[in-house]
Order: C-alpha cells, then sequence, then structure tokens
C-alpha cells in the first residue's frame, strides 16, 4: 500500500483526541475543532512519513500562540491543522525549526508517541 497525504491526513484526523491535544483546556473546549492544540504532534507525524522541513510561525498580535506546519522536499507546504484558525489569522515568517527543538518538551514528549502509535494503527487497520 502507497500511503498518500491524503490518506495520512485521514489517519491523524481520526487519531486526535484529549491524550494528543497540546493543552487539554483546548480538547475540552467544543467551540474549538478538533486539530485545535495539535500542530506540533501532527508536523511531527507528518515529518516522520514523508520528510522535509518543519516550520514554525507566531500568531501576528499575539507571540504567545505558535503554529507548526510541514514542507515537503518537493516543496509542498502541508499544514492539517490550519483549521484551527480562522481565514484573517496572520502568521509571522516562517522560521524552520529542527525536528529535535520540537520534540524538546515536555507535552510533546507525552503525546508524540502517543499519536504515533495512533496513526501507524489506523493505517495498518485501514
Amino acid at each position: 500500500m502507497v500511503l498518500t497525504l491524503k490518506k495520512l491526513e485521514k489517519a491523524i484526523k481520526n487519531s486526535l483526541g484529549r491524550d494528543t491535544c497540546y493543552y487539554k483546556f483546548i480538547w475540552d473546549d467544543k467551540t474549538q475543532v478538533e486539530s485545535a492544540g495539535h500542530c506540533r504532534v501532527v508536523a511531527l507525524i507528518v515529518n516522520d512519513y514523508f520528510g522535509g522541513e518543519i516550520f514554525f510561525a507566531h500568531v501576528v498580535g499575539n507571540s504567545n500562540y505558535t503554529h507548526y506546519w510541514n514542507k515537503l522536499s518537493n516543496g509542498k507546504e502541508v499544514d492539517f491543522t490550519k483549521d484551527q484558525f480562522s481565514k484573517d489569522v496572520k502568521l509571522t515568517v516562517p522560521k524552520i525549526i529542527l525536528r529535535k527543538q520540537v520534540l524538546d518538551n515536555i507535552r510533546i514528549k507525552k503525546t508524540y508517541p502517543i499519536l504515533k502509535k495512533k496513526v501507524a494503527n489506523f493505517i495498518k487497520e485501514n
């Protein structure tokens, strides 16, 4: 089976949960989309399967909020969690962040292995 971006996105979307969310209060807020609070771990999963670079940027007007997504080696940008933002939200100029830097976070160290396993199981079973 060839894994496509579309299949990976489906696997990720079906694997998101409170246990994989960066901030549990975001998951508990039912006004938020399910991808909210998942950009870091999702960027790592996309990187696992398709390589490339991980980008991050701050939300303009609120430097406490950051966003992570991917740029594949073919130049295509992949952002499976952009739906957590309204269309009028602007981001600062993106910077490349090393995978090691994304993983160097206590919450990500907990949530990433959980999401990685759930995605792998979904792919295997579907």
